[in-house]
């Protein structure tokens, strides 16, 4: 790192420059020594004088959030009207993607009145041209290196329907190598001393007499461990006995989870676990005959109530004179049968949506849920900027390890296999994280905006039963109606003796006419404490 020097002419221009590069090639080709003597050279020439030096030694340039570019924005910040310029050997050395370089660096250094120069690109100065080289060179270099990462996840995905494993090993193999037709070594696993234990552990919940937490129980017994010694905790072994590998097929998101047949040796056979399958696959049917009490048909069973009796009606389709089926509301206890004739579903929903225009939520509530919402979405902004931060180091901590990696290959302290096998695996360990991270990155963008069209569809209280699940359905209108809702035939209106403290009814305005008139309307024959809505 250089010192600032007070002793320079005033007619020369004033620099910081920066050095970056992230794989082999650009240490073979465009190395922080060539990188350095171009980007002197090039001030040399033109009469600048380098202040300040910066560099990012194996970090990608798909993003801002890299320590030596962050330092050099913190530096031309502290030294603002002190530098002209910063230099780099060329735009794909500032960035490789156009979003982030443009908002995140050019922007600010535009501030501070430093421009950017590239060594080996001339095109680049003040001129509107200039500018617009700028951007279209780090376009280039960010279609460039989405090109390489396309032809990479191509090149996995071509692994993976061959039926190799491109990923750490799982309990009871190890990482193995094998020729192809070509006789280039590929990747796949091969059986270790804790592979007999797994396939005793899997078979044994195959006989379907032995729950999930007594497996986790019997693997501990018989000394299964995870690879680094670890007792497996049930979650882990309800894994196992899921994972179709130990069947002997590749199953992941190169393939996108469609089964592939592999070419390691599987510890089980594809009918012990399709039978481990059907054992699983009964607790959930179990668990889906619950969820099928919200039938879709009748969102409003158990809600509604029969204006005799006050107790839920009853749903059922009868089959019509044309041999379709008519999904109607009715009760046919015996004390109300001939009192009221059944009604149409279809019929009682759309007066149930009529009825649901005149209820809105209490104003109080929704300025309290937008407060509500506001501090969350500041909590959760808070929460995402920490994992992506996190996200964005375990990414450079690959991109650290891969160099390592290569490096000591070069130095012949690696073979070709194992540098390849570590190379290949934080290659697929990249590629996972990028995903995740862009996922939380189309997280980030919560406005105010969003918080209020979230309120408008709270005050649309039809619009949300509409839209909602049969289950949403079930749980929204036991909040509106806690004590259910009387429904009647005649007139095709609804009546409660309460609603839920949160919502309020539209009032009924005097001496409207008829239409307009459907709240707070005493129904004559019914009970006072009934209101009619």
């Amino acid at each position: 790192m250089l010192t600032m020097n007070s002793d320079y002419p005033t007619t020369r221009k004033r620099a910081v420059a920066y050095v970056r590069i992230s794989s082999q090639r650009q240490i073979n080709n465009e190395s922080p020594v060539t990188q350095r003597n171009a980007i002197q050279s090039y001030a040399d020439t033109n009469g600048i004088e380098i202040i300040e030096w910066f560099e990012d030694i194996a970090k990608s340039g798909k993003n801002a959030e890299r320590d030596g570019l962050q330092d050099l924005l913190k530096y031309c910040g502290k030294n603002r009207g002190k530098i002209d310029h910063w230099v780099v050997y060329n735009m794909r050395r500032a960035s490789r993607d156009n979003e982030s370089y443009v908002t995140q660096v050019r922007t600010v250094l535009k501030a501070l009145g430093v421009t950017i120069r590239s060594a080996t690109e001339h095109a680049v100065d003040d001129t509107r041209e200039g500018r617009f080289m700028e951007t279209l060179l780090v376009a280039l270099g960010q279609l460039d290196n989405e090109g390489k990462s396309d032809v990479t996840i191509d090149n996995m995905k071509a692994l993976a329907h061959q039926g190799y494993w491109q990923h750490p090993p799982i309990i009871g193999y190890d990482k193995h190598r094998v020729p192809n037709d070509l006789g280039k070594l590929r990747p796949t696993l091969k059986p270790n001393n804790m592979a007999p234990l797994v396939k005793d552990t899997i078979e044994r919940f195959s006989q379907g007499d032995i729950t999930k937490a007594e497996l986790t129980r019997y693997a501990k017994s018989i000394g299964l461990r995870s690879r680094y010694g670890n007792v497996l905790s049930e979650d882990r072994i309800g894994r196992l006995i899921d994972n179709v590998t130990y069947a002997g097929f590749v199953a992941d998101n190169f393939t996108g989870y469609t089964p592939i047949k592999g070419v390691h040796e599987p510890l089980i056979s594809i009918d012990t676990y399709d039978l481990n399958q059907t054992i699983l696959g009964k607790a959930k049917r179990r668990t889906g005959e619950v969820r099928q009490m919200f039938n879709p048909d009748y969102p409003l069973k158990g809600l509604v109530l029969c204006p005799s009796c006050t107790k839920p009606l009853y749903a059922s389709a009868p089959k019509t004179g044309a041999g379709g089926k008519s999904p109607r509301y009715h009760c046919s206890r015996k004390q109300c049968k001939g009192k009221y004739k059944s009604i149409k579903a279809s019929t009682m929903h759309e007066d149930f949506e009529t009825m649901l225009r005149g209820v809105k939520p209490d104003d109080r509530v929704l300025s309290l849920y937008k407060e509500v919402l506001v501090t969350e979405a500041a909590n959760q902004l808070g929460s995402l900027n920490g994992k992506i931060s996190t996200m964005r180091s375990k990414l450079d901590s690959i991109a650290d390890n891969r160099l390592s990696a290569i490096r000591k290959f070069n130095a012949d302290q690696l073979t070709i296999e194992e540098k390849t096998d570590l190379v290949t695996a934080l290659d697929s360990d990249k590629l996972n994280l990028q995903e995740e991270l862009s996922k939380l990155e189309s997280q980030q963008a919560v406005r105010e905006a969003d918080i209020d069209l979230a309120l408008n569809v709270m005050r649309d209280v039809d619009r949300q039963w509409v839209v909602a699940s049969p289950t949403s359905k079930a749980r929204f209108q036991s909040v509106l109606f806690p004590e259910g809702i009387v429904y009647d035939y005649e007139k095709h209106r609804f009546g409660t003796s309460r609603i839920s403290p949160l919502y309020r009814l539209v009032a009924t305005k005097k001496d409207s006419e008829e239409p307009s008139k459907s709240f707070l309307v005493a129904g004559a024959g019914f009970e006072p404490a009934t209101l009619w809505l």
